[in-house]
């Protein structure tokens, strides 16, 4: 049996404060030693994670923009799986890569978003209407960072000033009469014309399992934002462990929940995994 692992990256992966990684390195480690698939599953665009795909040494393809786009950096496993289906190549930090396009565009996204406001009354503000130092200030990022952050494709991630847990179905209700998803993050609500995470990662799921026969997915990720993802993996786990059982799907009701949030728990969570009774084919 052949593990392959799923996770998403803020308050996940990566520190919600420093973004760093550093405290799931040995888990890191241990997962390539065995050559496990490592598939990066986020909200962030493929400007922002490129990079750190590249930094950690990654060979498999990642979910950007909650699943609007499959990305496939060169000599990426599973690349032939989508021959014919990929978009032209784009710019990378190492090499041409490759996309597959599963959700509304950009431009569309956001003229939506200004409707939801006029239909909702809420006082939305998106990536759209920030600037980068905005970006940078709200999400804690360098300017560099946050330029990447607002280079779009599939999401546009958004703000609801006041009160937004008062109008957060009214503005479900005005994205759907549209088409489209609003579902909220860690960070920021994130509004999108796709099937989210798990449809990007399902379609990947499917594909591991041709070329490997039987695999064991672990999922990881910290807020209802990767629940969809994580609904689709054999062992699902919640880092951090904040949140109750009544928001859980009946999935989820039984995942792991790590006592140490970020990388920490990340590092805590695939540790036990591995030295578990699980199969895994080396």
């Amino acid at each position: 049996m052949k593990l392959v692992v799923f996770t998403d990256l803020d308050a996940t992966l990566l520190d919600p404060e420093t973004y760093s990684w550093r405290e799931a390195a040995e888990a890191l480690e241990a997962l390539k030693k065995r050559d496990v698939p490592l598939v990066l599953v986020s909200s962030k665009t493929l400007a922002e994670m490129a990079p750190l795909h590249e930094e950690l040494g990654l060979t498999d393809p990642f979910v950007v923009e909650n699943g609007g786009g499959l990305v496939f950096p060169r000599g990426a496993r599973l690349t032939d799986s989508f021959e014919g289906l990929l978009d032209l190549p784009v710019p990378g930090p190492n090499g041409d890569m490759s996309v597959l396009s599963l959700g509304t565009g950009y431009q569309e996204l956001v003229s939506s978003l200004a409707e939801i406001a006029g239909d909702t009354g809420a006082e939305i503000v998106g990536f759209a209407d920030m600037e980068v130092q905005d970006v940078a200030r709200i999400a804690g990022l360098s300017r560099e960072d946050a330029a990447g952050a607002k280079d779009r494709l599939f999401d546009e991630p958004f703000l609801v000033v006041g009160h937004p847990d008062d109008l957060a179905d009214q503005i479900r209700g005005a994205a759907a009469s549209r088409g489209l998803t609003a579902v909220e993050g860690g960070r920021f609500w994130h509004l999108m014309g796709h099937e989210g995470k798990g449809k990007a990662v399902g379609l990947l799921v499917d594909q591991y399992r041709r070329i490997f026969g039987t695999v064991h997915t672990i999922g990881l990720g910290d807020s209802p934002n990767d629940f969809p993802f994580l609904e689709l993996m054999d062992t699902p786990v919640i880092v951090g462990g904040a949140h109750s059982d009544h928001i859980l799907s009946r999935n989820l009701r039984w995942a792991l929940k790590t006592e140490s949030p970020g990388p920490s728990g990340w590092n805590e969570a695939i540790l036990s995994i591995l030295s578990s009774r699980l199969d895994i084919r080396k």
